[in-house]
C-alpha cells in the first residue's frame, strides 16, 4: 500500500477525501457569498473547463489557437436554437456541444493531418473565418450586434432569472462532468496513446497507431465540452456576440492552463482561479490590468515554465541543489591545507 508520511491512508484515499471536501466547500459557499463573488466563481469554472479541454488537445500533441471558436459554435447554436426553434435550454445546450463536436470532427479531418506549429495558425485562421461568417450572415446571428435577449435557463418551470447561486451550479456540474470524461480518457489506454503521439508520433505511428483517429477523437470530445461551456455562456450573459470569441480569447485559455500547469490534470483550474482572480483584483485599474497579466506570465515562464503546480517539485530540487552545493564547499574547505 502507497502509504503517505507514515498515515493510514493510500494517496488515493486522501487525494479522493480532500476533492470530495473540496466540493463540498464549493457547494455551499455559494450560499454565504454575495452575488458578486458568486460571479467570479461562475467565471471561473468557465474559464477552468474551457483550459482543461485546451490540455486534453495538448497532451495528443496539438496546440490550437481556436478553442474559443469553438465555444462560440456552441453559442450561437443555443442561441439560435432556442430563440428561433424551439425555447429549451436543456436541448439548446446539447446542440451546442453537438454542433461545435461534429463541426471539429469535419475540421479535424482535414486540418489534423499537419505539423504542430501549421495546425495552430490554421485553427488562428479558422477562428477568423467563424467570426467573419458570424459578422457577415446578418439575417442569422445578427451581424456584430449578435443575439439578443437569450432566455434564461429553467428547471421544472423555475427560472433561474438573475441569481448567481443555480448558474454556478450548473456550471459546476458541466465542469465536473467535462473533467471526469477527459481525465478517465487520459487514464486510460487512449490517454496512454495521447501521451505516446505528443512525444514522438513517427515512433507511435510505427507501433501501429493511426494518429489521425485518435487526434480527431480528442479533438472532437475537447471541442465538443467547448460547445457546452459557449452553450451556456449565451444562457448566462443573455445575448452572444462575435467580439466574445476572438483569437485573443483562445490565447487567454492557453494562459490558464499553462500558468496552473499543463502537464498537471488540476493545472488548468488552479491556473483558471488564479487569472481570473487577478483580472478581478484589478478590474478598478484596467489600464495596467495587462502589465500584471502579462507580468505574471513572464514570471511564470521563466521561473516556472512547469506552472504553478510545478513549484514543490521545483523546490525540492532547488534545495537538493543547494544541499549539494553546501557539502560540496563544506569538503572543498574540510581538505584545503591548514584546515
Amino acid at each position: 500500500m502507497d502509504r503517505v508520511m507514515g498515515l493510514p491512508f493510500t494517496r488515493r484515499q486522501l487525494t479522493i477525501g480532500f476533492l470530495a471536501i473540496l466540493v463540498v466547500v464549493l457547494l455551499v459557499l455559494p450560499q454565504l457569498l454575495s452575488q458578486y463573488w458568486v460571479m467570479v466563481m461562475t467565471m471561473t469554472a468557465i474559464a477552468a473547463a474551457l483550459g482543461y479541454g485546451f490540455r486534453f488537445i495538448m497532451i495528443a500533441g496539438r496546440f490550437t489557437m481556436g478553442h474559443a471558436a469553438f465555444a462560440g459554435i456552441g453559442g450561437y447554436t443555443a442561441a439560435l436554437f432556442t430563440t428561433k426553434v424551439l425555447e429549451n435550454f436543456w436541448l439548446g445546450l446539447l446542440m451546442g456541444g453537438i454542433v461545435a463536436g461534429l463541426v471539429a470532427l469535419v475540421i479535424g479531418a482535414v486540418v489534423l493531418r499537419v505539423p504542430g506549429l501549421m495546425f495552430a495558425i490554421i485553427t488562428m485562421a479558422v477562428s477568423e473565418i467563424f467570426r467573419y461568417l458570424v459578422i457577415m450572415w446578418r439575417s442569422l446571428t445578427g451581424g456584430i450586434t449578435g443575439v439578443l435577449n437569450i432566455p434564461s435557463p429553467s428547471i421544472a418551470g423555475l427560472d433561474f432569472g438573475i441569481d448567481q447561486v443555480p448558474y454556478f451550479y450548473l456550471i459546476f456540474g458541466i465542469l465536473v462532468v467535462s473533467v471526469l470524461v477527459m481525465y478517465r480518457m487520459e487514464r486510460s489506454r487512449i490517454g496512454l496513446t495521447f501521451h505516446a503521439m505528443r512525444q514522438n508520433d513517427p515512433l507511435a505511428q510505427h507501433l501501429g497507431v493511426n494518429i489521425w483517429r485518435y487526434r480527431i477523437l480528442c479533438f472532437a470530445v475537447a471541442c465538443f465540452f467547448a460547445g457546452l461551456i459557449g452553450a451556456f455562456q449565451a444562457h448566462y450573459w443573455h445575448y452572444v456576440s462575435p467580439a466574445t470569441y476572438t483569437v485573443m480569447d483562445s490565447f487567454t485559455v492557453f494562459i490558464y492552463a499553462y500558468v496552473g500547469g499543463l502537464m498537471y490534470p488540476a493545472g488548468p483550474i488552479v491556473g483558471a482561479a488564479l487569472m481570473v482572480g487577478l483580472s478581478e483584483g484589478l478590474r478598478m485599474a484596467k489600464e495596467i490590468a495587462p502589465l500584471f497579466y502579462g507580468g505574471a506570465l513572464i514570471l511564470i515562464i521563466f521561473f516556472l515554465p512547469g506552472g504553478i503546480l510545478s513549484l514543490p517539485q521545483e523546490s525540492r530540487t532547488l534545495l537538493r541543489q543547494a544541499r549539494a552545493r553546501w557539502r560540496s564547499m563544506r569538503d572543498r574547505f574540510a581538505r584545503a591545507p591548514g584546515s
